[in-house]
């Protein structure tokens, strides 16, 4: 901070300043913000290092450069130069006066002051007349600015120009005082009814009523070039610069310009930082509606999973109820069959194998094959049908209030046409309800659920349908149950194992037709879950670039308002310590009363100096 030697505590404060604001602009660099503010924000972490600030601000011809070379006892500035050959001015120290102009356009001068030691001087061109190739340059120093000095003339004072151009620093929260300029055009009365036109105007425009030094600069100039005398010191006192010189050089002391040092880089994050807050709200204000699209979807495939798991489980009832039933079929056919009365038949394999199939397997393959077949085209229509409710529901989305809706220049990275990202999804999603083929869909279903059946042992894979390779399976567990009865077995054995093979048959025709009834239930719920799942899956990849930005966007602007809400807490600790620590005036808002939540997280202020008693003015200027 310049060659000021600062205590521990002002160091301490420093370096807790230069902490937030190098948080703030790596926070600000990630989201995006403008190259402007970006570059503004590292212009003040340097500024911390650089000497105090002083900024004249005001209409052109208003007096700027004419108070400055009273300031200085010499004609420095030009006066009297045109609007548009206006340049800011930067005054320096410098053991000789000279002066050069930077690459940037701004004339710098060094003159050998012994106030420019710890004050640099910045001359801006006038609020009516800022060309635009200074006029960026001109408003970046205001937010660097450590104090600001308006300039206003008493032949037009607080002009329309003026008047805008202070509500734009009233923005930036900085410290204020007016200087009213050319009171010796005025008389007592005229010039009593102008400082209470500026003292109200100002009041209203910054919330807080600044300073006010009514000075007449060419006088106080003309009386700095006279020989000491009584001329002179009439000259001065009627300049009244006096109290405005002892304002600069005296109340500006160092713990004051400390002060208002470590302020000023508040009031530059505080702007940007209610700034992008209010971005942030905006930004989760806009995606809000397309958040709750998203959820709406989503809400609608969960509905979709369980109407889908509750209407399959009937089906796989009714599959088992059609095994169940051919289960009891069979242990009524091995009672009836496996008697003393049927020896003779027993011993024709063939014959037992066809009596089965008539009896106990008959229509079970053509119940199960139908079964199936339903279960798939059910399967199918409820997929065709979720798809076309969801691109109705996004071509309907399109038609509301924000369909035109483009957001932009708030943030690179963040270019929202919310019309366009759903109509990409809605073509998406039509152009898989145009393309359905249901048949085909049905027949690569009922080709991988076979697959799977055959996969788990259940029969062979040359099997004609589903049903046949149930009904293939059973009819080879009755061979298997009745071959045992050939009669090599009866003649060896007698006839007195019929009761102990009825049974054993039985029994294991139960236990292989509920362990055929397990796998086949088994494996079509392992493949409806695997389509169900697919075919939420699309749909979710169809509207997935939708959902990623909106989720992503959300997310980062909930970071960021978080985050900026801390760092508005901290920049407020900040101002209150730094102000108990080195401050003797009074914190004024420079926005006036901000009910508004938003902007009260990081409403601007400005540090206001009492009034002080200003020395006599008719003591002799400096020389």
């Amino acid at each position: 901070m310049g060659e000021q030697i600062l205590s521990e505590r002002q160091r301490g404060l420093l370096a807790e300043e230069r902490a937030i604001l190098e948080r703030l602009l790596e926070r600000m660099t990630d989201f995006g913000a403008t190259g402007e503010e970006l570059a503004l924000l590292r212009r003040t972490v340097r500024g911390l290092d650089e000497l105090f600030l002083l900024v004249i601000v005001g209409e052109f011809n208003s007096g700027k450069s004419a108070f400055i070379n009273a300031l200085l006892g010499d004609p420095v500035m030009e006066e009297g130069v045109t609007p548009t050959t206006a340049r800011i001015n930067l005054l320096r120290f410098g053991p000789t006066h000279s002066t050069d102009i930077t690459p940037e356009g701004i004339v710098e001068h060094r003159y050998p002051a012994r106030f420019l030691r710890d004050i640099s001087v910045v001359d801006t061109p006038g609020t009516n007349a800022i060309i635009r190739e200074h006029e960026a340059i001109s408003q970046g120093f205001v937010p660097r600015s450590d104090l600001i000095l308006f300039v206003t003339s008493a032949d037009r004072p607080f002009s329309e120009s003026e008047r805008a151009f202070m509500q734009e620093i009233r923005e930036w929260g900085k410290k204020i005082v007016i200087v009213l300029n050319k009171i010796d055009l005025l008389d007592e009365r005229g010039l009593a009814e102008i400082e209470r036109f500026i003292r109200e105007n100002a009041a209203r425009l910054l919330g807080f009523t600044p300073e006010i030094f009514p000075i007449a600069g060419k006088l106080a100039q003309r009386a700095k070039e006279l020989e000491p005398g009584p001329e002179r010191e009439a000259l001065w006192a009627r300049s009244r610069f006096g109290a405005l010189e002892h304002y600069v050089f005296e109340t500006l002391d160092e713990a004051n310009r400390v002060r208002l040092k470590l302020l000023t880089p508040l009031g530059v994050a505080e702007r940007i930082t209610e700034r992008y807050y209010g971005v942030a709200e905006e930004r989760i204000t806009l995606l809000a509606d397309d958040y709750k699209t998203i959820e709406n979807i989503e809400a609608q495939l969960a509905i979709y999973r369980q109407d889908m798991e509750r209407d399959f489980a009937l089906y796989l009832t009714k599959i088992e109820n059609i095994i169940l039933a051919m289960n009891e079929r069979g242990a009524h056919f091995f009672e009836e069959t496996l008697r003393i009365g049927r020896v003779f038949d027993l011993v024709n394999a063939d014959k037992i194998r066809a009596e089965f199939e008539r009896e106990v397997t008959r229509d079970t393959e053509t119940q199960i094959e139908a079964t199936v077949q339903e279960l798939i085209d059910w399967l199918i229509e409820r997929d065709l049908k979720t798809w076309t409710a969801v691109q109705e529901y996004v071509a309907r989305r399109q038609l509301t209030k924000y369909n035109d809706e483009v957001i932009g220049e708030v943030g690179r990275g963040f270019e929202y046409d919310r019309r366009a990202l759903l109509a990409s999804v809605a073509r998406h999603a039509q152009d898989v309800v145009v393309g359905y083929d249901a048949d085909r869909e049905a027949r690569v279903l009922a080709q991988s659920v076979r697959g799977a059946v055959v996969g788990t042992g259940l029969a062979e894979a040359g099997a004609v349908g589903l049903g046949a390779l149930v009904v293939a399976a059973a009819s080879t567990v009755a061979v298997d149950v009745t071959g045992i009865l050939a009669a090599s077995f009866v003649a060896i054995m007698g006839l007195g194992i019929l009761p102990a093979k009825r049974r054993q048959a039985a029994a294991q025709f139960r236990a292989r037709s509920d362990a055929l009834r397990d796998r086949l239930v088994t494996t079509l719920r392992e493949q409806f879950e695997t389509e169900l799942d697919r075919s939420i899956a699309r749909i979710r990849e169809a509207v997935a670039p939708y959902t990623r930005f909106v989720r992503a966007e959300r997310e980062k602007a909930v970071r960021l308002h978080e985050e900026l809400t801390d760092t508005a807490g901290q920049l407020r600790q900040l101002r209150v310590g730094i102000e108990r620590t080195l401050g003797e005036g009074r914190v004024a808002s420079a926005g006036g009363e901000r009910g508004d939540e938003r902007r009260a997280i990081a409403g601007a202020t400005a540090v206001e100096t009492p009034p002080t008693t200003p020395p006599a003015t008719n003591t002799a200027p400096p020389r």
